[in-house]
């Protein structure tokens, strides 16, 4: 038995259960970052993904820095489209 089996059992068995969504409706109007990460640990909305509206997401400060810095030179090369892809 490996050494590290018991703390890894003990750690799923107090890992909650997702709540599965199965409305829009369900999701509640979240006041700040932290009330939305805390409601996602507990719920799933997998069963709802087509019924969900797909949001641009915004970057911005320190986070959009680090993320255009690790982003390579925009070249021709890179907007080629994949053969398996072409229409």
């Amino acid at each position: 038995m490996k050494k590290d089996s018991f703390a890894e059992n003990d750690r799923r068995s107090r890992r909650r259960k997702l709540i599965y969504v199965k409305s829009v409706s369900e999701i509640p109007d979240f006041r700040s970052d932290d009330e939305i990460a805390a409601w996602y640990q507990t719920h799933s909305t997998v069963l709802i993904q087509d019924q969900l509206e797909a949001v641009p997401a915004r970057v911005g400060g320190k986070l959009r820095e680090r993320v255009s810095s690790r982003r390579p030179a925009t070249s021709g090369a890179s907007k080629r489209r994949h053969p398996a892809r072409s229409a």
